[in-house]
């Protein structure tokens, strides 16, 4: 009886949230645009299995054509950097597609004024849920990510990503 309650209540609070980060009232995000260039991020990683880590993500985007490659430098806790790399374009006015080192297919995203959201599978058979909103300064993104396997959510990534030129 006590697995039971115990699992019961792991499913409930591991069910992925609607949470909706603060944004702009006036800007509107270009992703392409906004990453272009260099960024820093500073974030939080709490997950079910360990204590919250702190990670930071140096990335430098560079255009290709219509597309934004982006090249990632992750670094948290005592772990090697890993380097990983985004090829986002855009489909059409509101929505880009893209590839990811990290997952298995294609990345897809939607821009709803200063708000994008992202989604993809990792190689790990994870889904993965991204939220990125354009703080009223132009330069600043808050990024919510969550990761969940059979509907759990298993890790959320809190992040500041500031624009550096």
């Amino acid at each position: 009886m006590k697995l039971a309650a115990a699992a019961a209540a792991l499913a409930l609070c591991g069910c992925a949230s609607d949470v909706t980060l603060p944004a702009s009232d006036s800007e509107t995000l270009d992703p392409v645009a906004f990453f272009a260039g260099r960024t820093h991020g500073e974030a939080m990683l709490d997950t079910l299995i360990e204590s919250p880590v702190r990670v930071t993500v140096d990335s430098v985007g560079r255009m290709r054509g219509n597309a934004l490659v982006l090249d990632q430098v992750i670094r948290s806790a005592d772990k090697p950097a890993r380097i990983r790399r985004w090829t986002m374009w855009p489909v059409s006015p509101n929505r880009f597609s893209g590839s990811l080192t990290d997952a298995t297919g294609p990345v897809h995203g939607t821009t709803e004024g200063p708000r994008a959201y992202i989604r993809y599978t990792m190689k790990n058979g994870f889904k993965v849920e991204q939220q990125l909103a354009l703080q009223s300064d132009g330069r600043t993104i808050l990024n919510r990510l969550e990761v969940t396997k059979f509907g759990l959510r298993v890790a959320t990534l809190t992040e500041t990503i500031r624009k550096l030129d």
